[in-house]
């Protein structure tokens, strides 16, 4: 009788025991869950979203045309990137054009490159696209937006036109990136304390203007890490922490650049302002 009480609470302990270990495991397959979890929304939240970049970079665009000047000024802003197809050329270009609404691609040269070129109107803005082959398989795609005025409305239709150019690129599979660029904005020449243009120093001079009027009308914080100078062009290159969209330059991760070119005809400081830099194409 004894013995089978001793079986008894033996067995209730080994019952306990297993029950204990299962639970165990059970609690060690969440936590590992859970942090498996955890560490994808943490990746997920790092993964960057260009359109969603783009759109707050072409806002802080805007804002600093408006805060420099209160005439029209005109925007320029490309989506450009590598796209892996083996579509040939005159294929690839026709499959971009005709996704992007734009005319037939025609066929031209530049720099001893074929290249697909095509136009027309996106949500009410000027398009142009070119398509260039730079190996096979691999191609080149560059899309330019093109708007002038100073109508929030017309703003508004850039910003749509952007979204949709780049929504578009993207499902196509081209890797697109975003650069853009204000012109058409002048200030009469600087001056030196004695009433002289002197060149490099005055073009300074004007930069320093621009940099206060950015940061107080247009609420960004720049950090100048890169500058240039001459008789007549001067810039300045800038770290802005606001802003996603950068790109390396020497040592430092840069998203605005502003440039002052002194026109001696009319005797104005012609000013340019790029995100991330400005680009010759402009």
């Amino acid at each position: 009788m004894q013995n089978r009480k001793f079986w008894s609470i033996g067995l209730l302990i080994l019952v306990c025991a297993m029950l204990l270990v299962g639970l165990q495991r059970i609690q060690t397959i969440e936590t590992s869950e859970m942090t498996e979890m955890t560490e994808m929304t943490e990746q997920e939240a790092d993964v960057s979203d260009p359109l969603k970049e783009a759109e707050q970079q072409l806002d802080a665009l805007v804002a600093i045309g408006k805060a420099v000047t209160s005439d029209p000024f005109r925007i320029t802003l490309k989506w450009q990137g590598d796209w892996d197809s083996l579509l040939s050329s005159e294929e690839a270009a026709g499959v971009l054009a005709s996704r992007l609404g734009l005319s037939h691609p025609e066929r031209g040269v530049v720099q001893g490159r074929t290249v697909y070129e095509s136009q027309g109107q996106i949500e009410g803005i000027h398009a142009e696209l070119e398509l260039v082959t730079l190996e096979e398989g691999k191609h080149y795609a560059i899309l330019r937006l093109e708007a002038a005025g100073e109508d929030s409305a017309l703003w508004k239709q850039l910003q749509e036109a952007q979204r949709m150019a780049g929504e578009s690129l993207a499902d196509e599979g081209v890797d697109p990136r975003w650069n853009a660029a204000i012109q058409g904005m002048a200030w009469p020449s600087s001056v030196t304390e004695e009433g002289e243009s002197s060149g490099e120093t005055v073009l300074a001079a004007t930069l320093d203007r621009l940099e206060s009027q950015v940061e107080r009308s247009a609420k960004l914080k720049l950090k100048q890490v890169e500058t240039f100078g001459d008789e007549g062009t001067a810039s300045r290159t800038y770290r802005v922490d606001a802003l996603p969209i950068t790109v390396l330059s020497g040592e430092h991760q840069v998203a605005l650049q502003m440039a002052v070119h002194r026109n001696s005809d009319t005797g104005m400081d012609e000013i340019t302002i790029g995100m991330p830099l400005l680009t010759v194409e402009y």
